[in-house]
This record gives structure tokens, sequence and C-alpha cells, in this order.
């Protein structure tokens, strides 16, 4: 794969290579995806851990009205 003068990837013809430019910005776009879930599920899990320290502290009484 070859650069022009500006740095940027070019095919045999000269041309943009934009299949490169594709993949990288699926790569990318990917690994953001993967740094957001990891970041829901630390989150998720800080959040049951919250909740479980909670307990159950209900005030009202079963079977009343």
């Amino acid at each position: 794969m070859n650069t022009n003068e500006h740095g940027i990837k070019v095919d045999e013809f000269g041309l943009v290579d934009t299949a490169y430019y594709v993949r990288q910005g699926q790569l990318a776009r990917n690994e953001y995806f993967a740094q957001q879930l990891t970041a829901l599920g630390y989150w998720l899990k800080k959040l049951m851990t919250k909740r479980q320290k909670q307990g159950f502290n209900s005030t009202r009484s079963f079977g009343t009205v």
C-alpha cells in the first residue's frame, strides 16, 4: 500500500484506498462499542451491588389495605 505526499493511503491507481479507511472506521467503531459495553456492565454491577446492600425495607404491612 502506498501513500501520497499528504500521507493518505492510495491504491495502485493512485486513488484514495477507501477499503483501508472503511476497515479502520469499522475497527475504531468496534473498539468504542466494546468500551461502552464494558462500562455499562460495570455500571450495572455497581447498581446491583448497591441495591443488594440496601435490602428490603418496607413500612407497609402485607395483607392489609
